[in-house]
C-alpha cells in the first residue's frame, strides 16, 4: 500500500513545490509591475518640477527614478520584487534605459517648449516595459493555473487509488478473515484464508490458519481423547469394583473353596486375564493342587487338579523368585502342553508365598512383558519401607502398611469419604496372621493392629487419627 501512495505523494510534492515557485514569480513581477508604475508617475513629476523651476525637487526626482531603474536591473529578493526576464522584456527595459538617457538633458533644460511631449514619448516607452511584463506575468499565471488542475487531478487520482489500494489490502483480508471466523462458529474447522506476502495481514492470516488447523486436530482428536479418558475412568471404576468385590467376598465367604474361587475370579478381572488358576502346593513344593480356577476349559481343570513339580511351567520350585511371564511356544513342549491346546499365548506366573507373594514383589522388578501386573502393584508402591532386603517382620509390616493405604485411598472418593463422615458406611482394615491364624484389625484409636478379639474402635476410618506413616503396628512399632 505504500509503493502506491509513493509516487502520488511525490508527485503532489513535485506540483505543490513549482505552485510555490510560480508563485514567487508572479509575486516579484508584481512588485516589479508597481515599480514600473512608479517611474511613469516620476517622469511626469520631474516634467512639473523643470515647468515650476524647482531645481531642488527636479534633482530629488532624478534619483529616485535611477534608484528605480536600478532596483528593476538587479531586482530585491526580500520584497520579493525581480523583472521576469524574456526577449521582449530585456528589448523594453533597453529602450527604457535609451529613453531615460536622452530624456535627462532635456528635463535639465531650462527652457524647452517641447518638454510635454518628450515626457510623454518617455512614458510609452515605460509603458511599453510595463506591457512586456505583464505578457510574461499572464504566461506564469496560466502555468499557475495548469499546476493547480494537476494538484487537484492527484489528489483525485490518489485518492481514487488509495480507496482501491485500502479495499484491496485491508478491507478484503479482513473480510476474509471476518467470513472464515463465522464459517468456524458454524463448525466448519476447515476455513482457511489466503495468506500472500509479508504485510501483519499476512502474518494475521498465517496465524488464524495455524489457530484453525489446530482446532481441526484438537476435534479430530477429541473422539480418542473421550475414549482415553473414558478407558482410564472405567479402569479405575473396575479397580474400585474389585477391591469392594475383594473386601465382600472376605467378609461373606465361610469355605476355603467359596474364597479361593472369587479370588481367582477378581484376579482375572483386575489383570484383565482369559483365565486365572490358584494352586497350593506342600511344605516341600513337590505337589500341587488347584483350588479354584477361572476361564480354563474343564478337561484342563480337571487333569491338572494335582500336579507333580516341574510338570508344567508353573510348577517349577527351581525358577527363579517372582513373578514370571512364560510365553506359551511349541518349540519349548512342556510335558503338559494343555494350555498350548487351550489356545493360551502366554502365562503369567506370580508365585504366592508366605510373606513372599505380591508384597515381596514390591521390592522387586517386574519384567516388562508383565504390564497389566505392573500397574496393580504400582498401586501399593507406597506401602514398601526403604529397606534393601526385606526380611519377614517388614514384610508383615508391609502388609499392614499396604492395608491402611488402601483404606487411605478409598477415602479419596468423594462418596466413600461422603458415607463414612455422615456414619452410614463403616470401613474395617483387617490382616490375617497365618502363623497363629487370626485376624487382625486396625484400631483407629490405638494407630495399629490388634486381634480382632482385643479391638473396641475398628473400622471408623483411619483419617481420625494421622497419616499412615504415623502409625504403629500390631507390636508397636512406627510404620515408617
Amino acid at each position: 500500500m505504500g509503493l502506491v501512495a509513493t509516487p502520488f505523494l511525490l508527485l503532489a510534492l513535485l506540483a505543490i513545490s513549482l505552485t510555490l515557485w510560480v508563485s514567487w514569480q508572479l509575486d516579484g513581477g508584481a512588485a516589479a509591475v508597481n515599480e514600473a508604475g512608479r517611474m511613469r508617475m516620476q517622469a511626469y513629476r520631474m516634467s512639473l518640477a523643470q515647468a515650476a523651476n524647482d531645481p531642488v525637487s527636479l534633482r530629488a526626482h532624478i534619483s529616485e527614478f535611477e534608484r528605480s531603474v536600478e532596483l528593476l536591473r538587479n531586482g530585491d529578493p526580500e520584497r520579493p520584487l525581480f523583472v521576469p526576464w524574456d526577449e521582449q522584456v530585456i528589448e523594453r527595459y533597453a529602450a527604457v534605459e535609451t529613453a531615460w538617457q536622452a530624456f535627462r538633458p532635456t528635463i535639465s533644460t531650462t527652457a524647452n517648449p517641447q518638454l510635454g511631449a518628450t515626457t510623454a514619448s518617455f512614458v510609452q516607452q515605460i509603458d511599453g516595459l510595463v506591457v512586456a511584463i505583464e505578457r510574461h506575468m499572464s504566461r506564469w499565471t496560466a502555468m499557475l493555473h495548469l499546476l493547480q488542475l494537476a494538484t487537484m487531478a492527484l489528489a483525485v487520482l490518489g485518492a481514487s487509488a488509495l480507496l482501491y489500494t485500502g479495499y484491496l489490502f485491508v478491507l478484503e483480508p479482513v473480510g476474509q478473515l471476518k467470513r472464515a471466523t463465522e464459517q468456524i462458529q458454524r463448525g466448519d474447522l476447515g476455513a482457511r484464508v489466503s495468506a500472500v506476502g509479508n504485510d501483519e495481514f499476512a502474518t494475521l492470516a498465517s496465524g488464524f490458519n495455524g489457530m484453525a488447523e489446530h482446532l481441526e486436530s484438537m476435534y479430530r482428536n477429541l473422539e480418542g481423547k473421550v475414549a482415553e479418558k473414558t478407558a482410564q475412568l472405567e479402569e479405575k471404576r473396575s479397580r474400585l469394583e474389585a477391591l469392594y468385590g475383594v473386601t465382600a467376598l472376605v467378609a461373606a465367604t465361610t469355605t476355603l473353596e467359596a474364597l479361593a474361587r472369587g479370588f481367582v475370579e477378581q484376579v482375572a478381572k483386575v489383570v484383565h486375564a482369559d483365565g486365572a488358576a490358584l494352586r497350593w502346593s506342600d511344605e516341600d513344593n513337590e505337589k500341587y493342587v488347584m483350588l479354584a480356577s477361572t476361564g480354563l476349559p474343564e478337561a484342563m481343570s480337571a487333569e491338572e487338579h494335582c500336579l507333580m513339580a516341574d510338570q508344567c511351567n508353573c510348577g517349577m520350585p527351581s525358577a527363579p523368585p517372582g513373578a514370571r511371564v512364560i510365553p506359551i511356544r511349541a518349540d519349548h513342549p512342556t510335558h503338559l502342553p494343555h494350555c498350548e491346546k487351550a489356545g493360551f499365548s502366554t502365562v503369567v506366573c506370580v508365585p504366592v508365598r508366605h510373606h513372599d507373594g505380591a508384597i515381596r514383589a514390591l521390592y522387586g522388578e517386574v519384567p516388562r512383558e508383565a504390564q497389566n501386573l505392573a500397574l496393580w502393584l504400582e498401586l501399593g508402591r507406597e506401602a514398601a519401607l526403604p529397606v534393601a532386603e526385606p526380611g519377614p517382620e517388614v514384610l508383615r509390616r508391609t502388609e499392614q502398611r499396604a492395608v491402611v493405604l488402601q483404606l487411605e485411598r478409598l477415602m479419596d472418593y468423594p462418596m466413600v469419604r461422603q458415607r463414612v463422615e455422615a456414619g452410614s458406611l463403616t470401613l474395617h482394615g483387617w490382616h490375617y496372621v497365618i502363623e497363629d491364624g487370626e485376624i487382625h484389625v486396625f484400631d483407629v484409636q490405638q494407630g495399629g493392629f490388634v486381634p480382632a478379639s482385643m479391638s473396641e474402635h475398628a473400622g471408623t476410618g483411619p483419617y481420625l487419627t494421622g497419616e499412615p506413616d504415623q502409625m504403629l503396628d500390631a507390636s508397636g512399632i512406627p510404620f515408617a
